[in-house]
């Protein structure tokens, strides 16, 4: 009985010196990855160029807008003189101009979205690059994105999804992590 209670005991010591060790050695470091984004050269080159793309934008509509009034205003100084197929027509055309603005509009966000993203991308590419090469040579188990609650993962954490997925009865999925 002496035995197995020292050897009870033993075992519970040496599990919690490692764990005592283990959170000794785990390194958790924390960035604003904006703050440093703001700061590179590249993020001053692409939001110029975005600028530019963006008033590009804003001065095709503004036009299409002014030919807009114009054509509102002209409909309303002389429908009383036209005729009726005359009136609808202009009509139409008044509505065609306004989807033809208001899709115009859509496609430009997008547009802008997607230019943003070409733009943008490499630089965040390049700053989630430098983090993870940081958490390597610094031996970090993580790093917190104070700026948007990012989590960088280092080398040498630990994933603990395939057991909580096991937890929820989905250890049998495709694509689980191991």
């Amino acid at each position: 009985m002496k035995k197995i209670v020292l050897s009870v005991l033993l075992a519970v010591s040496s599990f919690v010196a490692g764990q005592a060790l283990q959170a000794q050695t785990m390194k958790i470091g924390h960035i604003s990855t904006m703050d440093v984004i703001s700061r590179m050269p590249e993020t001053d080159s692409a939001q110029r160029a975005l600028q530019d793309y963006g008033k590009e934008f804003e001065d095709n509509l503004t036009l299409m807008q002014t030919e807009l009034q114009n054509k509102y205003a002209e409909f309303q100084n002389n429908q009383n003189q036209w005729s009726d197929l005359i009136k609808q027509t202009k009509q139409r055309e008044l509505e065609d101009m306004q989807v033809r603005m208001q899709e115009f509009y859509q496609q430009g966000q997008e547009d802008y979205n997607r230019k943003q993203q070409e733009l943008l991308n490499p630089i965040t590419e390049k700053v989630t690059k430098a983090i993870e090469e940081v958490a390597k040579d610094g031996k970090f188990s993580y790093i917190l994105d104070s700026s948007n609650g990012t989590v960088f993962i280092g080398p040498e954490s630990i994933d603990v999804t395939s057991l909580v997925e096991a937890k929820l009865g989905l250890s049998g999925r495709a694509g689980a992590a191991n």
